[in-house]
């Protein structure tokens, strides 16, 4: 549901983080740009990890500790979310550019598909109003098995992930 991001929007993302972190004392370092350029360029979840060993692969020098201590720093300012997808695990995605959605993931392999339902926001809508509530967000997930784990049967996940190594939704 993230859609590609054009310059203009990446160069507005920076600055607004620039202002974040000049607010509370913290420099925008070249390591800091590098990183989240690479970040608003990635259109999937992410974990840490990932993020670390696709910058590494691409030649790009990020240090581990700049990649843990920035991506706080980032959903803080509302660049980014966090989201706990399965498997006790942080995962990231951009929040630029993307329509409000949901997710289902796969407890066999960990696949992650995303939705969005018009039925889900009404319902929210109406609980919110109901309790005198302002929703600044929300999340929705289903945990369950992707169509592949299911037709592999019960002892044997799927691979879950694609060519590229990220988490592939199932045909």
């Amino acid at each position: 549901m993230t859609m590609r991001l054009d310059e203009r929007t990446i160069v507005k993302a920076e600055d607004d983080f620039r202002e974040y972190l000049r607010q509370r004392g913290l420099k925008f370092t070249a390591e800091r740009r590098t990183l989240l350029r690479s970040i608003l360029q990635t259109q999937d979840h992410f974990e840490p990890e990932e993020l670390l060993l696709s910058l590494r692969h691409k030649g790009i020098g990020v240090g581990k500790a700049t990649i843990y201590r920035t991506l706080p720093l980032l959903v803080d300012s509302g660049i980014l979310r966090r989201a706990f997808l399965g498997r006790s695990r942080s995962y990231y995605e951009v929040c630029l550019g993307t329509v409000p959605h949901d997710h289902m993931v796969c407890t066999a392999c960990g696949t992650i598909i995303e939705f969005d339902s018009s039925e889900i926001l009404q319902l929210r809508q109406r609980l919110t109003a109901e309790a005198g509530f302002q929703a600044e967000s929300h999340r929705f997930q289903i945990a369950g098995l992707c169509s592949r784990c299911r037709a592999a049967g019960p002892s044997t996940p799927c691979q879950g992930r694609d060519d590229s190594g990220r988490w592939s939704p199932s045909p």
